[in-house]
């Protein structure tokens, strides 16, 4: 008997060690970090992180950091990028600038730390509030509230709540965004350093579809993506996207106008610049049915440096407040033209002047050149700024004696190249 019991006793000992030996073993990494005033180490308390995975854009943690700027959070090993919302400071990352992503190991520990940078807005107002359908909250919608033809714009979290900050006092319109379904639209007064509470329905059924070839001029086909879109944001619209090398289709698009753009991601292709330059942005009117917008794609011109890479959107850090930035010579130009924009899209050198009749070229350098210091010639809105993000790119331009301007452009390079930060 007692030999009985001895064999029960080692049987459920061995059990118990296998179902702790079981709960131990780890299925997540970790990630952690401190948020902070750019520029500075003073911690910012109240941050709202969403947490996405990153290949599939979906929302799947909510976090909010401690009093010490803290957070943290255990993830499956995967890849995931984050969105940084407070009110009077700029969302992270800016608005036209995709997020950089970081990959989480089983076990591992990750340190992100992040900075935030005043908001242009004081003393800003803010909408809180859900998104939902049918009672059921809806993740990852793309939110705009607009006023005097500006957009200002969030997204909602894993449970379909959305913090919009930094508004100026006025009446906004508040509209959701996101493939597959309608949206109401809100009238929302916002006071200066005021709460605003404003839900959202959404409504399935969104019927548009936008469709069309691509062509390439001068350049061999390869895969591109095509997205819809906000035309005061230039945010794409969740779930309205489409791969292709010749003809797409982008269904179930809700009603509304949308700027339909291709070859966002960095391919070494880029969109015909001369006739969105001369013509403005392809803005596609949906109302269900069937739009047509087809596009002329060619080769992009190659930035040197400084730059991040192709394969990501990690700025390049910079020392200097007047970088040199160099690039790739083109065939056939006759010169290039220099742009520099701010992490919020404001132009702050050079560029293309759109705003007469005839577009105006600036910051003109010869065929012969491919350098060219920043603000060399004094005509800069701002200078750079140690801690914050920027993006130079380069427009070419080709004499041509048909064209009502004396010239056309026939590159440009990529949009999510040339992102530089000045070091603090």
């Amino acid at each position: 008997m007692k030999k009985n019991y001895l064999s029960l006793f080692l049987v459920l000992l061995i059990g118990s060690w296998g179902c702790q030996k079981d709960e131990d073993v780890e299925t997540t990494g970790i990630v952690r970090g401190m948020v902070t005033k750019g520029n500075t180490s003073i911690a910012l308390d109240d941050v709202k992180i969403i947490v996405f995975e990153s290949n599939s854009n979906t929302p799947v943690q909510s976090l909010t950091t401690a009093a010490d700027g803290t957070y943290t959070t255990e993830l499956e090993p995967g890849s995931y990028y984050v969105r940084l919302y407070r009110n009077g400071y700029e969302q992270v990352p800016p608005r036209n600038i995709s997020a950089v992503p970081f990959t989480i190991s089983l076990g591992e520990e990750l340190e992100n730390p992040i900075e935030m940078f005043n908001s242009d807005v004081e003393q800003g107002g803010y909408i809180l509030g859900k998104v939902s359908e049918a009672g059921k909250e809806v993740a990852g919608v793309l939110i705009v509230g607009e006023k005097d033809g500006k957009g200002y714009s969030t997204v909602s979290d894993a449970q379909g709540n959305f913090f919009l900050y930094n508004l100026p006092a006025g009446n906004f319109q508040l509209k959701a965004w996101i493939g597959g379904y309608e949206s109401e639209q809100k009238a929302v007064n916002v006071s200066a350093a005021t709460e605003s509470q404003q839900n959202i329905l959404l409504t399935q059924g969104a019927t548009g579809t936008v469709s069309g070839t691509i062509s390439f001029l001068a350049s061999t086909a390869v895969e591109v993506d095509v997205a819809l879109t906000h035309p005061l944001t230039h945010e794409p619209i969740p779930g309205l996207k489409a791969s292709t090398t010749a003809n797409y289709s982008i269904q179930n698009v809700p009603a509304g106008t949308f700027l339909a753009r291709a070859t966002y991601r960095n391919d070494e292709r880029v969109v015909d610049p001369d006739w969105i330059v001369k013509f403005g942005e392809p803005l596609v009117e949906v109302a269900g049915g069937q739009v047509n917008r087809d596009f002329s794609l060619t080769n992009a011109l190659k930035v040197m440096s400084p730059t991040n890479l192709p394969s990501n959107t990690i700025p390049s850090e910079i020392t200097s407040l007047t970088p040199s930035f160099s690039w790739e010579s083109y065939a056939s130009a006759s010169d290039y033209v220099v742009e520099v924009s701010d992490a919020s899209g404001n132009v702050i050198w050079g560029g293309i002047d759109r705003s007469q009749s005839i577009p105006v070229k600036k910051v003109i350098i010869p065929s012969s050149q491919t350098r060219v210091d920043f603000n060399y010639d004094g005509t800069a809105t701002k200078s750079l700024e140690p801690g914050k993000v920027y993006r130079w790119r380069v427009f070419v331009s080709k004499d041509d004696k048909q064209s009502t301007s004396g010239w056309r452009l026939i590159s440009v390079s990529e949009d999510q190249l040339g992102l530089i930060k000045v070091a603090r």
